[in-house]
């Protein structure tokens, strides 16, 4: 094989690579945009960050209204995404609570079961309902919430969190968790990459910037073998996380 023709292979060989990198990155960045919470009648208030299974308490609720309205506004994507985002905070709650809000958030993803069922067949109008009772099932809890103090992950499991998704608030996913260590003190310290776009093809990062958080500050979701790990750090706004030292 000439020169010639070894450059035009290399030349395919890195379109082609380029090709899918992009894909891969738009795939994440589509999954990456945040909810963007409708102020519906029935939408409960954002609580602050600094009580956070409240706060994603009222998070998870809100993107169920939000995807409620989008529903009711003919905008079944953004439906989707809402829903989806809604689901992914309800695991974390589910896995972090106990008592009446643990069984709040059972009810919820059972309705947000239906509701994805519901939106696969095109019942709009029985999805619609069905998120009006998942706001139902949270939105009285999220006081009790607030007196609960889920905590950080015994050290054996801390390596089961690393690459873990990171979520805000509403359930909508803002970086990775690049894993837990000691801080000077000896407390737990979440090392959290926030924005831009993580592990493309396993490999390739864009953008964003490592943040140094107290892990008592996120919840903590289940792990599992199969599927992502969700751990949510319960903002309204990327720009809100602040980090120590």
């Amino acid at each position: 094989m000439n020169l010639r023709k070894i450059g035009v292979v290399a030349a395919m060989w890195v379109l082609g690579l380029a090709s899918i990198a992009f894909f891969a990155w738009t795939v994440e960045w589509l999954d990456g945009q945040r909810v963007q919470a409708a102020e519906a009648a029935e939408a409960p208030a954002p609580v602050a960050e600094r009580q956070p299974l409240a706060a994603l308490t009222a998070g998870a609720a809100r993107s169920a209204a939000t995807a409620r309205h989008d529903l009711a506004e003919g905008h079944r994507s953004e439906a989707s995404h809402a829903i989806d985002a809604a689901w992914r905070a309800a695991e974390v709650g589910l896995e972090t609570s106990h008592g009446q809000v643990k069984q709040a958030y059972e009810a919820a993803l059972r309705r947000l079961h239906f509701a994805r069922q519901d939106l696969h067949y095109g019942r709009a109008g029985s999805a619609r309902d069905e998120l009006r009772q998942v706001v139902t099932a949270l939105e009285p809890v999220i006081g009790r919430a607030r007196e609960l103090s889920p905590g950080v992950p015994s050290p054996v499991v801390w390596p089961g969190y690393r690459h873990a998704v990171l979520l805000d608030a509403t359930g909508s996913m803002i970086g990775k968790v690049r894993g837990i260590e000691r801080g000077q003190d000896g407390s737990p310290v979440a090392v959290v990459h926030v924005g831009g776009s993580n592990d493309v093809l396993g490999f390739l990062d864009f953008g964003g910037r490592t943040v140094r958080v107290p892990a008592d500050q996120l919840l903590w979701g289940p792990r599992g073998f199969v599927g992502a790990v969700y751990v949510a750090l319960p903002v309204q706004a990327t720009e809100d996380i602040r980090g120590i030292g």
